[in-house]
């Protein structure tokens, strides 16, 4: 999936500002706007356009396995590094974009 973020589809995510994730809800406040922990309790989740991880992460305490999937590059290692720095294991991010999934 890696040549998708230089394809145009890729240059999507480079049109959101990269502090947009500072705008939304904490994560388990947004988790419980769709119903809470159980939608995800167990289960694999995937996270399109993740950015810097912040809805991934939040929920990958109750989640079996998060797959984080974005366009930018660097939103992607912003997504890595901050999961490194939390100690979160069960995620894994990637560059792409939704229109291209395996």
């Amino acid at each position: 999936m890696s040549s998708v973020a230089n394809d145009s589809v890729g240059d999507l995510g480079r049109h959101v500002p990269a502090l947009s994730s500072a705008l939304r809800p904490h994560p388990l406040d947004e988790l419980r706007e769709w119903g809470g922990s159980p939608l995800v309790r167990g289960k694999r989740v995937l996270d399109l356009g993740c950015g810097d991880g912040r809805l991934a992460l939040g929920v990958a305490r109750f989640a079996t396995r998060v797959e984080g999937i974005d366009p930018d590059p660097a939103a992607v290692a912003a997504a890595k590094r901050n999961a490194r720095k939390a100690g979160v294991r069960n995620v894994r991010f990637t560059a792409g974009a939704a229109q291209h999934l395996p």
